[in-house]
């Protein structure tokens, strides 16, 4: 704005803005995006002027945050003598908020408070507190309305926070094509010529994670399937105020099926699924992955080349299915559209095995009511036809399975006998056998005198026992018959847990079609135990029971009574072991305290067991302790009996008369008597005896280091026999106590570990002796159980010593 008449034409030029002339037909110019510049410069000259004035506009600006206090100052040109001086906002509407004269000050708002001091200095500063928004705009002063718009004041700029943005874009964007997502906010700054200023940033996320690359209000994506996952927002910010989050949105990309999926997935071999005629397939569910979804259905085709619809018509999902053998195949088409679609298809190798025609001579044998006749010394030619997929064995067997003629890959047998016999006479059968199917028979006659041959089965373990781990693997090996040999890729067991690796070999046993089946099943978990069956090429061939090994169980009914001179009876019943060879702990406990008796084997599950303990002290009471153990550990109960063990003599003087009391006391002086003479004799023999024994076993000794060892050819005088007793156990009752084990580093020792059982009730007394625990025994050294050891014979002195030992000693 500058002084002249407004109907003149000036020349105006603004220094950093335009450099060039411009002609304007005013006596002011609107200078726009002011507010970016501290201060403006024009140069403005009047049409009959010959030089340019010079006007200099400072531009003043505030920025503040809502809720600060803005404290606003400008120096005026004067202050009114009279009058008042007034303080304009300028924003959307211009109003007066402050009037100032010599001794008094008028605002419009609490908010606002006036400073200058004194009241008419020219040096205008006043306060806004806690400032909004509506506060923002130009602030300035004068004595009439116009001034509001001169120059000299100050503009107030408050930032906000721009609006909650919206996303635009299309959302359906096929695969491989390129998806534009725009932000779109605004600003809520004021003054709003500082809003139009303002250029927003803008920030976009993925799934709440913030993309560092992605900066402008458009986002460009190359669609892929792993886009229908993601979540996209944005935010907008002006300086460091930012928007809250846009809503999300989802990016639907649209494809094809590459590929059809079956659940469950069909076992094939050589790309086909291997079924029996009559059987039943599925259910199976087809998927396909595209977008929108494919619509699908399920089709067969037969022998013929026909492709139809199964029935009823299915969807996604094939209802089970019979097979025939005139169904090659099942397929499942996903449809996209007319030009677009995908097929799974199961190929089937349908297996049938029909019953065997048998032909004598080229004449159908109808059946075996009646033998056909033939006379000796005829050509017979027997012939079997079988209809099968696969190509079957087929076998002519004779009387009890005794095979006379076979044939291997082919759907015809013949078999000529050159020159009938007696001994052709029998039952004839055509048998046809293929892996997958019972083996099918036609059986006929020949009445031409004959005698039949029988085979032996073979032994099967079919319970097995066994702890549970990651490492643990139960071997179960089973015989099995075949020809051609089974095939270990046709071997397959079914158990309590799906889909468990177990691993199978086939080794052959001493004849061509016999085999063995060895297999490894692990035990993982309790999940594991239970019955398992061996599967060949879809048939089922025998089940075992795998059970688990466990903690004993206490022992059950223990009693014990006392007998005779201070012994004790004890008897239990054996509970059920948990799977390993169990044995008893016997304890006696006295207090807390608790001292070992005896280890005492195990009968077995649900026999009675028998120990005698003693001699023990009289009148006293025993308290018995008994668990059961096995290798994995103890029962975790233990049972307990008690007996008081009474005197004798305390009990006949308890029942006894008081009238014969004298008799008692003298027969009593006389046993005690003949007890102690008795005592004392024992002792005089015990010791004779042991002097014997210790002077006899230096001689041995002294025989034993003389002897450097027995030539080639010749049996040592002395052979030491130990006994190895690894398990330190002790039986009672059905088995005697082991003897203690003692170990020889000498070479000429013989390891043996032995059990010599003492059965009352075993009635053969010709049965071969029995070594227990051969199956497990400790392996130090080969034993040649053939051998038995020389007598070793006592020479004169060693008779001499022992005589006169005797003689001392009465």
């Amino acid at each position: 704005m500058w002084n002249g008449k407004s109907s003149d034409s000036y020349s105006v030029a603004i220094h950093g803005l335009s450099e060039k002339v411009f002609q304007v037909n005013d006596t002011q110019h609107t200078v726009k995006n002011a507010i970016n510049y501290k201060s403006i410069m024009l140069d403005v000259k009047a049409k009959d002027d010959k030089s340019y004035s010079r006007i200099i506009y400072n531009v003043s600006k505030i920025e503040l945050k809502e809720g600060d206090n803005a404290t606003i100052f400008w120096s005026a040109p004067y202050f009114p003598t009279t009058g008042a001086y007034t303080i304009y906002h300028t924003n959307k509407a211009n109003r007066s908020i402050i009037q100032v004269n010599s001794n008094n000050v008028t605002t419009q708002n609490r908010k606002y408070e006036y400073l200058s001091q004194p009241l008419n200095s020219t040096n205008i500063t006043f306060v806004i507190r806690n400032i909004t928004l509506d506060d923002a705009g130009y602030y300035a002063g004068g004595i009439k309305a116009e001034d509001a718009w001169s120059g000299g004041g100050v503009v107030l700029i408050v930032p906000g926070i721009p609006l909650t943005p919206n996303i635009n874009g299309s959302l359906n964007i096929p695969v491989g094509n390129l998806s534009q997502l725009t932000c779109l906010s605004k600003t809520t700054s004021a003054p709003d010529y500082y809003a139009k200023l303002v250029n927003l940033s803008y920030t976009w996320f993925v799934n709440g994670t913030k993309m560092d690359k992605e900066k402008g209000h458009t986002l460009e994506l190359n669609v892929t399937k792993d886009h229908k996952d993601n979540n996209y927002t944005c935010k907008a910010m002006d300086q460091q105020l930012e928007s809250y989050h846009s809503n999300p949105v989802q990016i639907n990309p649209l494809y094809k099926p590459d590929i059809v999926l079956i659940n469950p997935v069909p076992k094939v071999e050589n790309g086909k699924l291997t079924v029996k005629e009559g059987e039943i397939i599925g259910p199976y569910n087809c998927s396909a992955d595209c977008n929108p979804p494919c619509e699908f259905k399920w089709r067969y085709n037969d022998s013929a080349g026909n492709i139809q619809d199964v029935s009823p018509p299915s969807k996604a999902a094939l209802n089970p299915q019979i097979v025939t053998r005139n169904i090659t195949e099942f397929r499942c088409v996903a449809i996209y559209n007319e030009n677009d679609r995908e097929r799974y298809i199961i190929d089937l190798n349908v297996q049938y095995l029909d019953k065997p025609l048998a032909y004598i001579n080229g004449e159908q044998v109808q059946g075996h009511d009646s033998a056909f006749p033939m006379s000796e010394a005829e050509i017979v030619n027997l012939s079997c036809y079988v209809n099968s997929n696969p190509v079957p064995q087929i076998k002519l067997t004779k009387g009890v399975a005794v095979t006379i003629s076979e044939e291997k890959n082919n759907d015809w047998l013949n078999h000529t006998i050159e020159s009938s016999q007696c001994s052709d006479t029998g039952t004839y059968k055509c048998m046809g056998l293929s892996t997958s199917f019972n083996n099918t028979e036609n059986t006929f006659g020949l009445n031409v005198t004959c005698n039949t041959r029988i085979d032996n089965s073979t032994p099967i373990k079919t319970l097995y026992g066994s702890m549970s781990g990651n490492d643990v693997n139960v071997h179960v090996s089973l015989p099995v018959m075949g020809n051609p040999p089974p095939q270990e890729s046709m071997i397959m067991w079914f158990g309590p847990v799906k889909n468990v690796n177990i691993t199978s070999t086939v080794s052959q046993q001493d004849v061509p079609y016999k085999h063995w089946i060895n297999s490894s099943i692990p035990i993982i978990n309790q999940d594991y135990y239970g019955n398992y069956t061996l599967n060949y090429n879809g048939t089922d061939i025998i089940s075992v029971i795998i059970i688990t090994e466990d903690v004993p169980r206490p022992p059950m009914n223990f009693t014990g009574y006392a007998y005779g001179n201070g012994y004790v009876n004890l008897t239990w019943v054996s509970g059920f072991n948990g799977g390993p060879e169990e044995y008893f702990l016997l304890y006696t406990r006295l207090g807390s305290n608790l001292t070992q008796v005896r280890n005492i084997s195990d009968p077995g599950e649900g026999k009675l067991v028998n120990f005698n303990h003693g001699p023990l002290n009289m009148d006293g009471e025993y308290c018995y302790v008994l668990k059961s153990c096995n290798r994995i550990n103890c029962s975790a109960q233990t049972v307990e009996t008690k007996v008081t063990i009474h005197s004798q003599t305390t009990t006949a003087l308890n029942e006894t008369h008081s009238s014969s009391i004298s008799l008692t006391n003298n027969m009593l002086i006389v046993i005690i008597g003949v007890s102690v003479a008795t005592a004392i004799l024992a002792v005089v023999i015990a010791v004779c005896l042991t002097k014997y024994f210790l002077k006899r076993k230096k001689t041995q000794r002294r025989r034993e280091i003389a002897q450097v060892g027995p030539t080639e050819g010749n049996e040592p005088d002395i052979v030491i026999y130990t006994v190895v007793d690894k398990t330190k156990k002790f039986n009672a009752g059905f088995i005697s106590d082991y003897s203690p084990a003692s170990k020889e580093e000498s070479k000429r020792v013989v390891y043996i570990q032995v059990d010599f059982s003492n059965k009352s009730d075993d009635k053969d007394t010709n049965r071969r002796p029995q070594i227990h625990g051969e199956e497990n025994r400790t392996e130090y050294t080969f034993v040649d159980f053939s051998k038995k050891a020389p007598p070793i014979q006592q020479d004169d002195e060693e008779q001499g010593h022992f005589s006169s030992f005797i003689e001392n000693c009465t």
